[in-house]
């Protein structure tokens, strides 16, 4: 069993990686009339920023609870598999960035962020799906922090829109998409006993 749910977990860090093999920024430019009454904050780069490290205990720390591990895995793979369909059908961009002098240690780290993502793969938002199927699972396996899990998972999601990553449209994109693959998961493995 433990084979199984080491490919499994190989196969759901591939399926995450396919972001940045057609994250480009091609595609047409998406904006929002609400992006406005969202302020930027540069200190939302480190939830931004620490949904890799969340990411990464989710997977490690549910290797120890098997059911939960593989339909976490079986989740991630689905959604980021769909993701990557839609990220490569029907791209976009976000265009609604500041302009800002990197003169900190956050501002500096927001604009290597900037370099790195162009800002495509916008819809849906793979750290809104990815946070809130990690958040979900974690739950599982640690029921009585649920309320830290929530607000860890929800910082990040939030993350998103305050350093301008993302838009409304995109969370609520990529909420939808963790509800389908949570669903997805239960189809395919049954339910949890």
């Amino acid at each position: 069993m433990i084979v199984q749910i080491l490919a499994l977990a190989m196969l759901a860090i591939v399926s995450l990686y396919l972001f940045f093999l057609v994250n480009s920024s091609d595609g047409p430019i998406r904006q929002s009339r609400y992006t406005r009454y969202i302020p930027f904050v540069p200190a939302f780069i480190v939830p931004y920023l620490g949904l890799f490290p969340y990411v990464a205990f989710s997977m490690l720390v549910l290797l120890f609870f098997t059911p939960v591990a593989a339909r976490l895995y079986v989740s991630l793979i689905f959604s980021s598999l769909v993701a990557t369909l839609i990220w490569y059908f029907m791209p976009s961009k976000i265009d609604d960035r500041p302009e800002f002098a990197p003169n900190g240690l956050l501002t500096r780290t927001i604009a290597w962020m900037y370099r790195v993502d162009p800002g495509g793969n916008s819809t849906p938002s793979s750290h809104a799906y990815t946070a809130i199927l990690c958040s979900y699972y974690l739950t599982f396996a640690f029921p009585l922090h649920n309320v830290l899990i929530w607000s860890c998972g929800a910082t990040i999601v939030g993350s998103t829109l305050f350093v301008k990553q993302h838009h409304i449209s995109d969370l609520i994109a990529g909420s939808f998409l963790a509800a389908v693959s949570i669903a997805f998961s239960y189809l395919i493995l049954g339910g949890l006993a």
